[in-house]
């Protein structure tokens, strides 16, 4: 089973595991390891896909993540590509920490950008919300007992993320044994923050310099609104 990666395939389901699209011809393969499976995402900016590396035995699974901006306007498209070439950068500055996807590759191919960062197994807290209902104050106490210790990490290398929302923080279902140690009242490095295209570095020009707003309007901070 492979998934054609040519936005404009109209068959892009493959269900041989061959190494081009037997409906339009495109390579499967991204530097000829990284095979899409499916589809998993579709933002302004680009589509993202779980996908197997095919270049170890075990084949796990990773994440594609493709710029594909659907906006239009050359401003718009040039900050696109700041985004998501920043994403990049962020993951590959903040290095590996367990409650952070790895970076695995970052690289162009066929004339389209691609990242390739480590598969989070679990649900993000939307999802959990939706299953479960609104968390009680034990269960928010836990939550950032263990989302503090990232954010830590990362403000501590002066990268402030933007946009920090339920579904963008997924609970992996098998802790890593490099996780943090348990905090009081909390989950062993359960909470892994993801998405770090809206990601900045903090210098004082940057924190003082009028810009693009950017986050979701249900959580964003109101200096940034501002």
């Amino acid at each position: 089973m492979s998934y054609c990666l040519n936005p404009n395939c109209p068959k892009p389901v493959n269900t041989n595991g061959g190494n081009f699209c037997l409906t339009c011809g495109s390579k499967l393969l991204l530097k000829e390891r990284y095979r899409a499976i499916k589809p998993i995402g579709q933002g302004g900016f680009g589509r993202t896909f779980l996908a197997i590396d095919e270049d170890k035995p075990s084949k796990p699974p990773c994440v594609i993540k493709q710029f594909y901006p659907q906006a239009q306007g050359t401003s718009t498209v040039q900050k696109a590509v700041e985004l998501f070439t920043q994403e990049a950068m962020r993951l590959d500055e903040l290095g590996r920490h367990p409650q952070i996807p790895e970076l695995l590759a970052y690289f162009t191919q066929d004339d389209r950008q691609y990242l390739v960062q480590e598969f989070i197994d679990g649900l993000n807290l939307a999802q959990e919300l939706e299953q479960k209902g609104a968390f009680n104050e034990t269960q928010i106490r836990q939550l950032l007992n263990d989302l503090l210790l990232v954010l830590q990490f990362c403000h501590a290398r002066q990268v402030i993320h933007r946009d920090i929302k339920p579904e963008n923080i997924i609970r992996r279902i098998t802790p890593q044994p490099s996780a943090p140690p348990v905090t009081k009242g909390g989950t062993q490095g359960g909470l892994v923050l993801v998405d770090f295209g809206a990601a900045k570095e903090a210098t004082y020009t940057a924190l003082n310099r009028t810009g693009t707003s950017i986050g979701s309007p249900e959580y964003v901070a109101p200096e940034q609104i501002r």
